[in-house]
């Protein structure tokens, strides 16, 4: 791991991937100042440029590690300079709907080109679920993320990407799940969290759905109907059959 200065010549590159401007490094060195940023540090399992490590690489933004002023360690979603998107806005609006009840990391500032939030020090999902889990924690842990998906759908919001979860969720050391990366979110669009990690978990046929279907020995077709009940009444009572069916009650 590397800590670098937000002055480093280093940094210059990673603010401004993939394609380097001094302007465009000026701007953002700006931004981050304004969000009382200090040092990056250099880690994580995806590369770019080939050499420098990131926590995270999509096709809008990367994610780094850092620290801010007083100490605290943040994760940052730098804008990509060949986004599509004009800004973090709409996902730093997104993120702070999806605080609101209390799902996703919490959002700690924003800029147009960078998003700040706090850092989940965990695994993603298909990670975790690669591990020995005692039955009861993997019960509980799928229980948290179904829980937290229903509260998005009543907030109401969209993920936009829960029916390819194993990125958009991290699992910390104490085993809680974080559903995170709102940059598709929408609180127009008609919510389908919870009937798209259902599929994803228990209808899809995957490593996950086995290593559930094995634990929690339910009826494939009691759990569609009952999701597709929540589909046309999204209520604590049509979620709470959702979980019935599912043997999480």
């Amino acid at each position: 791991m590397a800590k670098v200065s937000i002055y480093s010549e280093t940094i210059k590159k990673v603010l401004c991937y993939p394609d380097y401007s001094e302007k465009c490094y000026f701007e953002r060195l700006k931004e981050l100042e304004e969000l009382s940023v200090n040092y990056v540090l250099l880690e994580g399992k995806k590369l770019i440029y080939g050499i420098i490590p990131v926590l995270g690489k999509g096709y809008a933004s990367i994610a780094l590690k850092a620290i801010t002023s007083n100490g605290k360690v943040v994760t940052l979603k730098i804008r990509r300079t060949d986004s599509r998107r004009k800004s973090m806005e709409n996902e730093a609006i997104c993120l702070a709907i999806a605080n609101t009840v209390d799902v996703g990391p919490r959002l700690l500032g924003f800029t147009d080109n960078i998003l700040m939030y706090t850092f989940i020090d965990g695994r993603p999902l298909s990670e975790w679920f690669s591990e020995n889990i005692e039955p009861n924690v993997l019960k509980n842990t799928v229980k948290d993320v179904l829980k937290q998906c229903f509260r998005l759908d009543r907030a109401p919001l969209d993920h936009g990407e829960l029916s390819r979860p194993h990125k958009h969720i991290i699992v910390d050391y104490e085993k809680k799940p974080y559903i995170v990366d709102f940059e598709s979110a929408s609180y127009t669009r008609r919510p389908a969290n919870l009937s798209s990690i259902v599929s994803f978990f228990f209808i899809r046929k995957n490593p996950i759905s086995k290593t559930l279907k094995d634990v929690l020995k339910y009826d494939v077709d009691s759990v569609l109907k009952s999701v597709r009940e929540y589909k046309r009444n999204i209520s604590r009572e049509t979620f709470l059959t959702v979980l019935r069916t599912l043997n999480l009650l």
